[in-house]
């Protein structure tokens, strides 16, 4: 064996021995599930995210209804708060949906500090005027 390669052995087993997680093993993947409900009309809205340092968005799905004979929206926003500083860190809307049809609004790569507290607030709506807000803490 050459040098280098014992070199590159040794230091695999001093990481190891110490119990450092490698660092894929540093991210784990977490969701936020909003939900609402306003007489018959309701909402679903899952956030999907890594927690390292940050949050880190991934992927944002979510469905609404009954829309009869109508079509609905989703707004989606993610907040951020230390204190009484609060920030929208991420502004999305979706329309044109129809009764409880699932669709993705695009969060990839948005950074969410892990600091104070974090949260999706999402409103489903449609054109009649039917409505309700869902809310989910990032933990």
């Amino acid at each position: 064996m050459g040098s280098g390669v014992k070199r590159a052995a040794l230091l695999a087993l001093l990481v190891a021995a110490s119990g450092a997680p490698a660092p894929a093993a540093q991210a784990v993947t977490a969701t936020a599930t909003a939900k609402c409900t306003e007489g018959t009309f309701s909402g679903r809205f899952t956030l999907t995210y890594d927690m390292g340092t940050d949050y880190r968005l991934r992927k944002g799905r979510g469905a609404a209804g009954p829309y009869i004979a109508d079509t609905g929206a989703m707004h989606v926003q993610v907040h951020h708060r230390v204190g009484t500083a609060q920030t929208t860190l991420l502004t999305r809307s979706k329309s044109g949906l129809r009764s409880d049809e699932a669709a993705e609004v695009p969060v990839e790569g948005t950074r969410v500090p892990r600091s104070g507290r974090a949260w999706v607030e999402v409103t489903f709506a449609d054109r009649g005027g039917e409505k309700c807000t869902a809310e989910a803490d990032l933990r």
